[in-house]
């Protein structure tokens, strides 16, 4: 017998068909299952039941949010400058540092260390158009604890320190210069106020000459060009702050607010006790046969 003959008769070999054993084995498994089906079902309805009572008896917790607005740091120019506040992280860096944690558990009234790995930050942006402009995203600061009213005001004090740290630099000097220069400019517009009172109520004496009401009527001329000038300057340095102070300043936006969650989400806890209910119930309904035969020899 040739080689190849041998090779296709091995081919044509029918495939071995499953086993009347385990076939029957089978077929009584699935008897079993038909016959008690309210096993499966007892054990899935009592699952469900015991998953969400376990939900409903868990520890509460409470979660608290704060929105900060980072800020966009301008030259004078008024091209955009890169700096803490236009990289998120720095909010995060911020309040999940020691120190800044420790302050908040005393402004909040929490124990020390309450907060220790129940911080966290979360970017709000709006798309890729974020990246592509420049514009800094929102930051959210999230904390979870178990006292309401305290956590709100951890979390609060957690975005004040992030706010005032990641505008502590550039944009602090910036508001700081521009309100000496408003305070400045308000002085000098008192003064020259002042001078023009003055020179008015001599330019209306009667014993004056007329070279004498010329020179006063040239110093009010130049005063109230002064005033001009000041005024328009005050204007500017005061649209500068503005613009600084709602602009390039970080702020918080949305002030925290504790509510409150579970530490098991309900809809978890169901199902992981529906899947558990049922396979006790297939089990049950497969053992149910042998195990009720053992008892009835025993007794």
């Amino acid at each position: 017998m040739s080689a190849d003959t041998e090779l296709r008769r091995r081919r044509e070999r029918p495939l071995p068909e499953l086993d009347a054993e385990e076939e029957l084995e089978l077929g009584r498994y699935w008897e079993a299952l038909v016959a008690r089906w309210w096993l499966p079902l007892a054990g899935l309805i009592a699952g469900i039941a015991v998953g969400y009572l376990l939900s409903l008896g868990g520890h509460k917790v409470y979660e608290a949010k704060a929105t900060l607005y980072l800020g966009q740091p301008l030259s004078a120019s008024g091209t955009q400058i890169q700096g803490p506040s236009t990289n998120p992280s720095s909010v995060h860096q911020v309040v999940t540092s020691a120190w800044a944690q420790r302050r908040a558990e005393r402004v909040g009234g929490l124990r020390q260390g309450a907060l220790n790995g129940h911080v966290s930050t979360q970017s709000v942006a709006a798309g890729a158009t974020v990246t592509r402009s420049g514009i800094n995203p929102l930051v959210t600061v999230i904390t979870t604890g178990s006292r309401p009213a305290a956590l709100a005001r951890a979390t609060n004090e957690l975005a004040k320190l992030a706010a005032d740290r990641v505008s502590s630099g550039y944009v602090a000097t910036k508001i700081a210069y521009l309100r000496r220069q408003v305070a400045a400019q308000n002085d000098a517009l008192k003064s020259i106020d002042q001078t023009i009172a003055i020179l008015r109520q001599g330019a209306s004496s009667h014993g004056l000459s007329t070279a004498e009401r010329l020179i006063i009527a040239s110093q009010l001329n130049g005063q109230t060009l002064q005033r001009s000038q000041v005024v328009d300057q005050l204007a500017t340095y005061q649209n500068q702050l503005t613009l600084a102070q709602t602009v390039e300043q970080s702020k918080i936006l949305a002030p925290a607010s504790a509510f409150k969650t579970t530490a098991r989400s309900r809809r978890n806890s169901a199902l992981v006790g529906a899947l558990i209910g049922l396979l006790l119930g297939i089990v049950a309904a497969l053992l149910w046969e042998p195990v009720a035969g053992r008892l009835q020899k025993h007794s």
